[in-house]
């Protein structure tokens, strides 16, 4: 399958470089865009609780009230060619938590593509897969979400999980090619595939020992494939997008995991509805997969299918933007063990004050129940249950 697919994506770039139409070429031009966001949070968890050891075995909760910063700065490189095809790159430079004072900057995605109104894109680096770019999921508003920026204030489960509500292959920036189809009729299509979950150069380092990705003792799924099929018109005077995704992979290596893992997989299927300023939806999403990966990460033999569905609502007139959603996702802690269940129900708004000049503030109630102590291979439940009430204030800059 994978050879079918390089071939494949050979044709598709022999022929984009094959048009042959005379145009006007532009040389490459650069710009820079990104965002700026500041929030405060209020925040009410149970896990927060006698959270932290003091001197003398003392404990005390943690502090209720936090600011946050994040911001992005997008690279973006845009030509044309004589013979019609457009092509350029886009690099990404987040703030990244990896360093004690959380204000490192690394790379979000990079990626490169060539395009053809009539034969597509191809795309290839470091940017989302195919399932991911072309779904359809659950209508929202800014900093508003199953997965929105009400889990940037938590701390993580005992499985390494902050919330296993999302779309699927969320945060999928694995090193890929990609191809997305012009749109015939309302209707376009796309594929990826990556041969490993990892992004950037081809070298990992373990210890003493230099670990190549592209080693069976990674850690690493394998040969993963993503597809999607969308449908973007309208009836009347209701707009319509409907899609289905489908991700698959190959596991990690046996002899380099303590228990056996399924191939993973993924499914997700999305409908939205407009008119009148209103849009209302969801998506539903299913299959072999652990944790908030969605599709990267399997469960061992033996576990049952993890699913998770999303319902919501927004209404936009003027600057004025208002939503709501519903959110339930089920884990299988396999054995005698309860589900896991994680249940999120939240309300936003956001007023913009100007061109890429945002105001947001919104509430999300989370209700976490029986958290597994390992997302993969599940063995007892460390923390039986866990509510989480968050209320968020901020602004946003895009530019």
């Amino acid at each position: 399958m994978r050879k079918i697919l390089l071939g494949t994506t050979a044709v598709v770039g022999a022929a984009l470089m094959g048009i042959t139409v005379a145009q006007a070429q532009t040389a490459p031009t650069v710009r820079v865009g990104g965002y700026f966001e500041f929030t405060g949070g209020y925040v009410d968890d149970s896990a927060d609780s006698s959270a932290v050891v003091l001197g003398g075995n003392e404990r005390a909760s943690r502090s209720k009230i936090d600011f946050r910063s994040d911001m992005e700065i997008s690279i973006i490189v845009r030509g044309k060619a004589a013979n019609g095809l457009s092509y350029g790159a886009e690099i990404e430079l987040q703030m990244d938590a990896n360093n004690t004072s959380s204000t490192a900057v690394d790379t979000d995605e990079m990626w490169g593509f060539i395009s053809s109104p009539t034969m597509g894109t191809l795309q290839f680096g470091d940017q989302d897969s195919a399932a991911d770019q072309l779904k359809v999921a659950a209508p929202s508003v800014t900093n508003l979400g199953e997965s929105g920026g009400w889990d940037e204030f938590i701390a993580p489960n005992a499985d390494g999980t902050r919330y296993i509500l999302s779309t699927i292959n969320d945060g999928s920036d694995a090193t890929k090619i990609i191809y997305l189809s012009p749109q015939f009729f309302g209707f376009d299509f796309g594929v990826s595939y990556a041969p490993n979950q990892y992004e950037g150069e081809n070298f990992l380092i373990g210890g003493s020992t230099t670990v190549l990705q592209r080693d069976p003792n990674a850690g690493s799924i394998r040969n993963e494939l993503s597809g999607a099929i969308r449908y973007r018109g309208s009836f009347g005077n209701v707009g319509v997008a409907a899609a289905f995704s489908a991700m698959r992979g190959d596991a990690p290596d046996a002899a380099s995991t303590a228990v056996r893992i399924q191939d993973p997989n993924a499914y997700q299927a999305g409908l939205n509805l407009s008119a009148m300023g209103f849009t209302v939806g969801g998506h539903y999403m299913w299959g072999k997969y652990a944790g908030s990966s969605f599709g990267r990460a399997g469960i061992r033999e033996g576990l049952g299918n993890s699913s998770n569905w999303t319902i919501g609502a927004t209404y936009r007139t003027g600057p004025i933007a208002v939503g709501a959603f519903y959110a339930l996702g089920k884990r299988d802690n396999g054995g005698a063990l309860a589900d896991r269940e994680q249940r999120a129900i939240g309300v936003g708004a956001v007023y913009t004050l100007a061109p890429g000049l945002e105001m947001f503030a919104n509430y999300t109630n989370v209700d976490d129940k029986n958290i597994a102590n390992n997302a993969q291979n599940p063995t007892s439940i460390s923390r039986r249950d866990r509510d989480i009430d968050v209320f968020i204030i901020g602004t946003r800059m895009a530019f």
